[in-house]
């Protein structure tokens, strides 16, 4: 939900609550990327690559308590490069990239092309894909419904990535956002909010094999200081 505001020192007491060593935040509008940034070094997040976003839309940032090198984009997406950030562990050997995928149909079906073409460079390399995909798999994704992007994400594992949390959860059923009610379906109550779980981590089977675990906290979202769940992702 942009970034924070009001509800800025509760996101950062969220996210200083896992105590991860490495962060990857969306949605982050250009006027929030500065004090997010101050507050995060506060608590030790040193090192930062932030993707500024144009003047009305979210964005990109990562930081990290641990040193990394910032490295040119294999994703191809043209004037939308604030959508995809690279960076490099040397000492952990692993590359992370952050994604953030816009949240139109039309938009979201141009994007998907070079992000699986990006993954065709990708898969002989240890790397992680982590952020919001606005992106599922139908059949176990979203509530009774379906998801226009259902082909680009199930074709993903031939390209060479694959979807972490679905690989320790089989077909479990979890929401990472849902929607306000109009898409719903109708009750009632009027329409009821129907839940997806479109924030995802894939990783080449060189890291799945890493990846001790991958799971979300709702917590957040249930407070209202996010509309969608967080999610985190132990790598030996």
């Amino acid at each position: 939900m942009q970034g924070g505001g009001t509800r800025l020192d509760r996101i950062i007491d969220t996210i200083v609550g896992h105590d991860a060593d490495t962060l990857v935040l969306t949605e982050v509008t250009r006027a929030r990327l500065g004090s997010l940034q101050v507050a995060l070094a506060a608590h030790g997040y040193a090192h930062v690559v932030a993707a500024t976003p144009p003047a009305l839309g979210g964005g990109m940032m990562m930081a990290s308590r641990q040193r990394f090198d910032v490295r040119a984009s294999r994703c191809q997406i043209g004037g939308e490069d604030f959508r995809w950030k690279e960076v490099y562990f040397a000492k952990a050997q692993f590359t992370l990239a952050g994604i953030y995928f816009p949240d139109t149909r039309d938009a979201i079906a141009a994007f998907w092309p070079p992000v699986l073409r990006a993954a065709e460079v990708l898969r002989d390399e240890p790397v992680l894909l982590v952020g919001d995909f606005n992106s599922g798999q139908s059949h176990f994704d979203v509530e009774n419904d379906t998801i226009s992007s259902d082909p680009w994400f199930m074709a993903m594992p031939f390209h060479g990535l694959h979807d972490l949390w679905r690989h320790g959860n089989g077909d479990k059923r979890e929401y990472t956002w849902f929607s306000r009610g109009s898409r719903g379906t109708k009750g009632r109550q009027g329409y009821a909010p129907k839940g997806f779980r479109i924030d995802h981590a894939f990783g080449t089977l060189a890291m799945r094999r890493r990846v001790r675990r991958a799971w979300y906290s709702h917590a957040e979202r249930d407070r209202g200081e996010s509309d969608h769940s967080s999610m985190l992702i132990d790598v030996r």
